[in-house]
């Protein structure tokens, strides 16, 4: 029993010094924070952007594409891409480790592709729905963004953070593990 908890002992410590090289890397890359590093979509806020998601997409007469903008490992992207074969769905990131973790999770999936780089150089006014779980910097940046660029009927889901420029349609309450979180929808141009 004490090798047991001598080995999990060390197996935390490994897991914990890894999470805290990835940040450091994440900052240093991270051009000046201006991307946070990769934080999955978790608890009640996922929950909420997968459903609305699955019901914009169950509604679709004809395939769509759908981007989720921070894609991380693809907490969002996956579960959909699975579910929705006749849909194309694109995952950005910046991270270049994050996205080869979500290109060999995506391996089997022909409509699901991994773009690496800045989302905001991206046109975005081919996507019918935007997923997005950004910080306050990125979400500023994009409210302007998709204003000028998105489709008339294109659906925005931003988990946590509003999209400041934007009126959003449905708002949730997210709240998961005690923090006050979010989930606004955006849909329709008049909206915007």
């Amino acid at each position: 029993m004490d090798i047991f908890l001598l080995l999990f002992g060390c197996v935390l410590v490994v897991l914990c010094l890894a999470f805290e090289l990835y940040f450091l890397y994440a900052i240093f890359i991270s051009k000046n924070c201006k991307y946070p590093p990769a934080f999955p979509s978790f608890g009640k806020m996922k929950k909420i952007a997968l459903a609305e998601a699955e019901a914009f997409l169950t509604q679709a007469d004809q395939p769509l594409t759908i981007a989720d903008l921070g894609s991380g490992t693809g907490g969002l992207l996956l579960p959909l891409a699975k579910k929705f074969p006749e849909h194309q769905f694109v995952g950005y990131d910046w991270d270049f480790f994050v996205c080869k973790i979500l290109q060999w999770r995506a391996r089997k999936l022909s409509n699901l592709s991994v773009v690496h780089g800045d989302f905001l150089k991206a046109d975005l006014s081919k996507y019918d729905l935007l997923l997005c779980f950004l910080d306050t910097k990125a979400a500023e940046e994009l409210s302007l963004k998709v204003a000028r660029e998105i489709k008339p009927d294109a659906m925005i889901i931003s988990s946590a953070f509003e999209l400041k420029d934007l009126t959003p349609q449905k708002v949730f309450d997210a709240k998961s593990y005690g923090m006050p979180l979010k989930v606004f929808v955006y849909k329709n141009r008049n909206n915007l």
